[in-house]
């Protein structure tokens, strides 16, 4: 089996459990006696389909469906360049078990972003480059810095967590031509922007990674799955380290029913992208707000005038925000609730300007 060069050579000399083997088969079962199950105990006494060929290229043409794309890009995407995940947690884990050698690689991270790039890599002993974000909205970076250090890996939220900002294309791409290392762009909230997905350039750069969630915007947290988008080679190198089975069927049942049937969710980003602008114009007009980060999420991060007293009125009020003054000074991070919920919000800060 063809795996990535890049991924760590203790990969390619592992014998495969023989689930895994059962995954790169391209034998169809009609009766499997291999498991030594229970056959008198129903829906669960099976194991999961561990290949959900059927379910991934669902995923693929309702992805497909949202986006204007061209016909070339779809044809180079098939079951093949993705592997579901317990969440894009699992998703970030593999990637760095299986393409980065401890006490070697180095992972770049840009700042501030999502601290679980850093905290997994550091698990792993992976040596950390930090690269600050630039420009006004912070959506820019120092792409000779990146290239300068030759790291195995950068990771790109996008919009990127907490700022809500979109990373310029241009940077993306940039990255992509210049690195040899993998560029993983984690798409966690993209479906709450109006830009592209960077999905469409996957056919461009074999060395680009797409992590997804449907945690968000499809409101899966509960049932813990996420998504690697990616090409073949370095979809089959981590399928060789990813437990088999941990995509429960009972998760696979429950996104296969949201796929089905994604009006109403898709519904609600169009309504959380209006709630989102009618928040930041309110709050713009407030004396207590210094300034708010321009969002492609479903969340904005601003900064306030009397950090301290808002705080002490927020949890007053019961309301949790992300305090995220350790990145900026006197600034947070507001995800977007129900109308209540956003009003209460408002109400609190509105008092603390005051």
């Amino acid at each position: 089996m063809m795996i990535h060069p890049k991924a760590r050579a203790i990969i390619s000399q592992l014998s495969l459990p023989s689930p895994i083997q059962k995954y790169f088969s391209n034998l169809d079962w009609e009766i499997d006696l291999s498991n030594n199950t229970n056959p008198y105990e129903g829906t669960f006494s099976e194991y999961p389909d561990i290949k959900q060929d059927k379910l991934k290229e669902l995923y693929l043409r309702v992805i497909f469906s949202l986006n204007s794309f061209n016909k070339e890009a779809r044809q180079n995407l098939t079951s093949e360049n993705v592997l579901f995940t317990v969440g894009s947690m699992e998703g970030l884990d593999l990637l760095l078990r299986t393409f980065s050698e401890p006490n070697k690689d180095i992972i770049c991270v840009v700042s501030p972003t999502f601290p679980a790039y850093e905290h997994w890599a550091l698990l792993h002993n992976l040596r950390i480059k930090k690269v600050p974000f630039l420009g006004n909205d912070l959506n820019k970076i120092d792409i000779e810095e990146v290239i300068n250090t030759h790291p195995k890996m950068i990771f790109l939220c996008n919009p990127n967590n907490p700022t809500g900002t979109k990373i310029d294309d241009e940077v993306l791409q940039k990255l992509c031509e210049s690195l040899e290392g993998f560029v993983i762009v984690d798409e966690a909230y993209i479906e709450f922007s109006d830009q592209p997905s960077s999905i469409f350039s996957l056919n461009k750069f074999k060395n680009l990674i797409i992590l997804r969630t449907f945690s968000k915007a499809w409101g899966l947290a509960g049932v813990r799955c996420g998504a690697i988008i990616a090409d073949r080679l370095i979809i089959n190198a981590l399928r060789y380290v990813q437990l088999p089975f941990g995509f429960s069927s009972f998760s696979q049942e429950k996104v296969r029913e949201k796929l089905l049937r994604p009006n109403y969710t898709i519904a609600s980003w169009e309504k959380i992208k209006i709630d989102r602008k009618n928040l930041i114009d309110t709050l713009s007009n407030l004396s207590g707000v210094e300034k708010i980060f321009k969002s492609d999420a479903n969340y904005i991060m601003l900064i306030l005038s009397n950090f301290q007293r808002t705080m002490e009125l927020l949890i007053e009020h019961k309301i949790n925000v992300l305090n995220c003054s350790a990145y900026f000074p006197d600034a947070i991070r507001v995800s977007l609730g129900t109308q209540e919920q956003n009003t209460k919000f408002l109400e609190v800060i509105c008092k603390a300007s005051k």
